[in-house]
């Protein structure tokens, strides 16, 4: 299949949320239709000038829309659009009702997973999180950033519930930008260290395999990231 038509695309939530937009539209227009494979994600990552990376967060915001599948060997093909699912994050880009509601969500997500991760965590899973939680601590915020949101994917990944992670990674997106805005707050304000302890101290109830004090560690943590932006 072809990538004329596919153009670089300009920044606004997330490059994935442009390279998506631009492969639903064409999807829904019938540019591919049910049964064509995609182009590869190296030919969509030239097309569209941005890393391999973006390209697999775009083709799982697709997935989930019911718009393409994968075929292990095979590639990516086009489904029948008919089949698209109705559930689909917009981007908020810091409106302040979307990021309360982002947070509700995350809320009501991210605690479950960090139950099931203080029970279910394997000693791989617990080095990654440390290593996380140590990254965190970069003056960078762009790199502080980059490691509070891979603590929260592995505790979504040692929840040892496949769906929790795809769900992670459906969502990656907006979390990225709560994550990122909250850092600059806390920062800003000098408060930081505030943040950080609660990461520890959910770190922590993991690695006692105590669900209901890492679910509760998780509960503090969001709601007092929300708090702090007054939301």
């Amino acid at each position: 299949m072809s990538t004329d038509g596919l153009n670089p695309v300009r920044r606004r939530a997330s490059l994935a949320d442009d390279v998506a937009e631009a492969l639903r539209a064409r999807l829904l227009r019938g540019d591919f239709k049910a049964g064509d494979r995609l182009p590869t994600g190296a030919e969509l990552s030239a097309a569209f000038n941005v890393s391999l990376s973006v390209i697999r967060e775009a083709m799982s915001r697709l997935k989930h829309d019911g718009l393409v599948e994968t075929i292990q060997g095979a590639g990516v093909f086009a489904t029948a659009a008919g089949s698209s699912r109705t559930f689909r994050l917009e981007a908020h880009d810091g409106d302040r009702k979307a990021l309360k509601q982002i947070f509700e969500l995350r809320l009501a997500f991210e605690e479950g997973a960090a139950y099931l991760a203080a029970l279910r965590r394997t000693p791989k899973t617990l080095q990654g999180m440390r290593k996380a939680f140590e990254r965190m601590h970069a003056e960078d915020a762009a790199a502080g950033a980059a490691a509070d949101k891979e603590f929260h994917r592995l505790i979504a990944g040692a929840a040892g519930n496949p769906l929790f992670l795809e769900f992670f990674d459906f969502l990656a997106a907006r979390i990225d930008s709560t994550i990122f805005i909250a850092r600059t707050h806390s920062a800003e304000a000098g408060i930081s260290a505030e943040a950080l302890q609660e990461h520890r101290t959910l770190l922590r109830a993991i690695e006692a395999q105590d669900g209901e004090a890492a679910k509760a560690a998780m509960f503090k943590h969001l709601s007092n990231a929300a708090a702090r932006l007054k939301l």
